[in-house]
């Protein structure tokens, strides 16, 4: 004899199961979106911290190069404690180089001819200072750089320093 129980066929989902998987599948979405929208935030703070060391590297090595290699400090074309309109000028034998902030660019000339500025598109000068101490063994030369970098709507400011003496200065 043949057993009766019944039984039910399935044919779909319950209102009970469907609201669990769409519940689910909310959830999930929310929290990739959430992912995506910080790892963006992370990528342009990364591009804007990188941008920044590299200006902030380029420019101070060479400052501190041509420091190095300078006989003495052109006194006349240097201005001193001075953020705004800060210039460095330096004479090697006869070449003369000179590092000035012109408006929101640092700009390197050799010998009165531009090469330019030293900083990427993303990154601008708000400040260049040079700061003088004479010691026994020749003048020490320190430069403060302040630089900005904007990427999208996400801005960093750094401030750097460099210093070297100038030995043959005295």
């Amino acid at each position: 004899m043949m057993n009766s129980t019944h039984t039910l066929s399935k044919r779909g989902f319950t209102l009970i199961e469907m609201t669990v998987y769409l519940g689910i599948l909310f959830f999930v979405s929310t929290a990739s979106v959430a992912l995506l929208l910080s790892l963006n935030g992370l990528i342009g703070q990364y591009r804007i911290e990188t941008a920044l060391y590299r200006s902030s590297t380029n420019v101070l090595e060479q400052i501190i190069v041509e420091l190095r290699r300078a006989n003495q400090l052109d006194v006349v074309n240097t201005t001193v404690n001075n953020p705004t309109s800060g210039q460095l000028a330096l004479v090697n034998g006869t070449t003369t180089t000179k590092f000035a902030k012109v408006g929101n660019e640092l700009q390197m000339t050799i010998n009165g001819v531009n090469k330019g500025d030293m900083t990427d598109d993303t990154t601008i000068v708000t400040g260049f200072t040079v700061y003088r101490y004479d010691t026994a063994v020749g003048t020490l030369i320190r430069v403060r750089l302040k630089l900005s970098a904007t990427i999208g709507s996400v801005t960093k400011d750094t401030d750097l320093y460099g210093a070297a003496i100038i030995r043959g200065a005295l």
